[in-house]
């Protein structure tokens, strides 16, 4: 694993980006990813490619149930995408 991209991946997973006001993804998911039953799903292990899609499926307009994750990913780029996804799937 790229070292530097799973740091990224958790950076953004538990501060977000203020720069770029993204919040963290723990805010709304849980600091452990198990979501908010009823309200924010549960990110913890999934498959990182099932992720990044769903990711760039909201970025990309593709994805439109939920107008939070459209407006979050929308300022993602590919490599964050990506940091993100390895990282929640090693989430436990």
């Amino acid at each position: 694993k790229d070292k530097e991209l799973a740091a990224l991946g958790e950076r953004i997973f538990r501060g977000g980006m203020v720069d770029r006001q993204i919040p963290a993804c723990a805010g709304c998911h849980s600091p452990d990813g198990a979501g908010i039953p009823g309200q924010y799903p549960r990110l913890k292990g999934q498959m990182p490619d099932y992720t990044a899609a769903q990711l760039t499926a909201f970025r990309d307009g593709v994805r439109k149930n939920s107008l939070p994750m459209s407006q979050v990913a929308a300022k993602l780029n590919d490599r964050e995408i990506k940091g993100l996804a390895d990282y929640i799937a090693g989430l436990r």
